[in-house]
């Protein structure tokens, strides 16, 4: 650190691609599944180094704004790997994501799918999307990084989505292929992400019975980490992914996930 301080001069950042490709292998190790993606979740760290090293691992990006998704891509991520989540997209950015043709675009509410179909239809394209649904579940964690329970502004009340995904299926320029959700992050205690996986597999099921094809399930991120040797036990990817497989063992979609810290 010495050195690289009279190289570069102070302040300056410095990270360690080594604890980084240990972390992505020991996640990607721990869920031990053909058919998953893992999606950097570019809002914790848009460094492109960082990105680069994420994505020559295998990782994909989960974007929330049209600059993280040109750093995405920037840092060599390719476009079937990313998804762009978030409230508030604008026309210019939904655009610039369906002309990079990524993977798919988490939808937060019924105004943002309406724009979504307007644009599509404009530009002759189709747009792969999943629907993010609120499952009314307490993460658990800080106030203002809870996001899945019913008050917060995220997703749509998981209690709507059938009836979301009927009316997505009939716009023009809208392929419904994936259910997504996300309820917070640094999350501790696994119990939250048991609850919402359970609702989001009843779900997924039931729009299978109405005859949806969903080929992937994104289930967020929001794992939590020891910044300062907490008291609590902070449960690492082995414990999450006996989560993951309990309640999404059987399944056949691509199951999506969105790591960030």
């Amino acid at each position: 650190l010495e050195s690289l301080a009279q190289s570069v001069g102070t302040p300056f950042y410095c990270y360690s691609t080594a604890a980084l490709t240990y972390n992505f292998e020991a996640f990607e190790n721990a869920l031990n599944r053909r058919n998953s993606l893992i999606c950097f979740a570019v809002k914790a760290n848009p460094n492109l180094a960082v990105i680069n090293t994420l994505s020559s691992l295998g990782a994909g990006a989960d974007v929330v704004s049209e600059g993280e998704l040109r750093r995405a891509l920037a840092g060599g991520v390719p476009a079937d790997k990313i998804v762009f989540s978030g409230v508030g997209k604008t026309r210019e950015e939904l655009r610039y994501a369906l002309g990079k043709n990524i993977l798919q675009i988490n939808v937060e509410s019924l105004s943002e799918l309406k724009l979504l179909s307007e644009i599509a239809c404009e530009d002759g394209v189709e747009a792969d999307i999943a629907v993010r649904v609120n499952p009314d579940v307490d993460a658990i964690t800080h106030e203002k990084i809870t996001t899945g329970r019913q008050e917060n502004k995220f997703g749509i009340d998981i209690s709507a989505a059938e009836s979301i995904y009927e009316y997505a299926s009939s716009l023009p320029g809208i392929r419904p292929a994936a259910v997504a959700m996300h309820i917070g992050s640094q999350l501790v205690d696994l119990e939250p992400f048991r609850t919402a996986f359970k609702r989001l597999r009843e779900l997924v099921t039931a729009l299978g019975g109405a005859g949806h094809q969903i080929r992937r399930i994104d289930l967020g991120g929001g794992l939590g980490v020891s910044y300062n040797k907490e008291s609590y036990d902070v449960p690492g990817p082995e414990l999450y992914a006996q989560v993951v497989n309990e309640v999404f063992g059987d399944t056949d979609c691509t199951l999506m996930f969105e790591p960030g810290r």
